[in-house]
This record gives C-alpha cells, structure tokens and sequence, in this order.
C-alpha cells in the first residue's frame, strides 16, 4: 500500500511539472507571437504613413521651374539689309497633359541676352510680346513688357573694357546684357484653357539678339511654401499625423472586427450559464410541485360531486 501511495504521489509530482512546463511554453510561445504581431503592425503603421505623406506631397507640390529655350527667327529682306517681319518663336511647353497646377500661381520670366552693339544701343527701347494659348489654339492670355540695354557712360565703358580685357580674350566672357522682362508675376492657370503653348514676338526689325529662354516659377504660399522650405520638419509633422489616423483607424478596425467577438462570446456564455441553472432550477421546482400536488390528492377524502351521481327517474 505504501508503494502504490508512494507511485500516485510521485505521478501527481510529475504530471504537475509537466502541466507547468507545457503552461510556461504556450505562454511563451503566446507571448511572442502576440509581440511579433504588434511589431509587425507597427512597422506597417509607420511605413503606411511614410508612404501616404510622400503620396500627398507629390500630389500636392508643383513642380518649382520649367526652363524652355527661347529660339527668334524671322524672314529677310532681300532689296535692303535688314529684317523684313519681327522676330518671333513658338514654344510648346507641352502636348497634351497639364503642366501647370490649378490653383497655383507662377512667375513667367523671359530673360534674353543682347549684345552691347552700337545698333542696339541706337534702338533704345524695344518691345516683347508674349502670348498664351491652349492646344486648341485658344488665346487664353497676352502680355508686352518693354526694356533697353543698361546706361554706360563713355568712362565707365573704358574702365569697364580695360579691366575685362583679358576675360574678353581668352572667350571667358564677352560684351553683352542679360536683360530681364517679368511677363506674369501672379499668373494662374485657367481649368477649361491650360497653357499647352507659348509665342513670342519681339516688336522691332533692327534689334540683334544672342538667345533667350522662359523661366516659369512657381509662387509657393502657405503649407506650399513651409512644405518646401522647412522639409523636415513638415515631413515629421506630416508622418506624425498620419501615424496618429492610421493608428485610429486600426484600433476602431480591431475594436469592431475582435472586440464585437468577444462581447458576443461573453454573454453568451453568462446567458448559458444562468440559462441552464434556471432550467435546473425551474424543473427543480416543476417536479416539488407535482410530487406536492400527488401527495395531496393521495391523501385527500374521496368527495363526490353532484353532476358525478346519477340519480335514476321514477
């Protein structure tokens, strides 16, 4: 007897570390599961919101330049030296997708270089002429500015000469004026028009020119403008707010996916639970009351009823 109580206490010793062992490896096993989970989650989280600021910015910043070559041409007089029509250019910024931004307002600057000739100097003031169309070749735009060579006085020119001649040999640099005419300071574009197409015209036969090019630079103003000076600190701002609405987002997903399950499965099983002790307890008392009522009726007299006698006619 002693060793068969000795056997059952050493088997109740060994099943005991074994059910610890196995308790201790699911909750491990649990544990890490339920961490390589939430890593997981939060790793998506922050690169979910990475990629949704670097979407929001590319959609929401313009492009900050477009840069085109200007290239003049025109026709000549074959009876007397000169131009016989205004020099002109096409530019076609694009042709068919948008380029400039609705909404956003652009600075279209046209910088053209000229040469500090005596024919230039004797034109003085000269006239540009830019015009906007779409693809259609609807005007949706026209603006002139005007300018002339910058003032040099005969000593300033010497002076100025004297000093530049060895840049001027070796081609270093060379006797002309980049000249500077701001067409459009707050242009913007026009939804049912965009600007797919730009001419030029410069209003004078005898001007001689070197090149010219548009620049068209964007006005950035309010979040625009932070976005594009302050990159860092909008990007963190921006992946912030995103981790703090993807985040919501995920919670109310597993609140309403995981939490409605376990709310559901809970009362269940408390509504089981009581179910069944009620039903216990209402055929415990169903079977008191007819073990009562058959008592009763056993012991009871006998009583008779008068319907139940039958009384013969005489």
């Amino acid at each position: 007897m002693k060793m068969f109580g000795l056997k059952r206490i050493v088997d109740e010793k060994v099943n005991k570390t074994v059910d610890m062992a196995s308790d201790a490896a699911n909750s491990l096993l649990d544990t890490t599961y339920k961490g390589g989970l939430f890593s997981m989650i939060i790793i998506t989280i922050v690169w979910v919101s990475i990629f949704l600021y670097i979407a929001f910015y590319y959609a929401y910043m313009p492009s900050l330049m477009f840069s085109r070559p200007v290239h003049m041409q025109f026709k000549s007089c074959y009876s007397n030296k000169g131009l016989c029509d205004y020099p002109s250019a096409h530019v076609q910024l694009t042709k068919s997708h948008q380029l400039l931004m609705i909404g956003q307002k652009y600075k279209i600057t046209v910088y053209v270089e000229l040469p500090e000739s005596p024919v230039n100097e004797e034109i003085g003031m000269f006239m540009l002429c830019v015009r906007l169309s779409d693809k259609f070749g609807y005007l949706v735009s026209s603006s002139c500015r005007s300018s002339r060579l910058r003032y040099m006085s005969q000593l300033y020119r010497a002076v100025h000469t004297f000093f530049m001649v060895p840049f001027y040999l070796t081609g270093l640099s060379a006797e002309k004026q980049l000249i500077q005419l701001e067409m459009y300071t707050d242009f913007e574009e026009d939804q049912l028009h965009p600007v797919t197409d730009i001419y030029f015209e410069m209003l004078n036969h005898d001007i001689q020119i070197y090149s010219a090019k548009i620049n068209i630079i964007a006005n950035l103003g309010g979040l625009r403008y932070l976005m594009f000076h302050w990159p860092i600190v909008s990007a963190c701002l921006g992946i912030g707010s995103n981790l703090l609405f993807v985040f919501f987002v995920f919670s109310m997903s597993w609140r309403h996916i995981y939490g409605s399950e376990v709310y559901r499965s809970k009362p269940n099983d408390l509504l089981g639970r009581t179910g069944i002790e009620h039903l216990d307890e209402f055929d415990s008392e169903d079977d008191s009351e007819i073990s009562d009522d058959l008592s009763k009726k056993e012991f009871l007299p006998y009583s008779f009823s008068s319907s139940s006698l039958m009384i013969p006619e005489q």
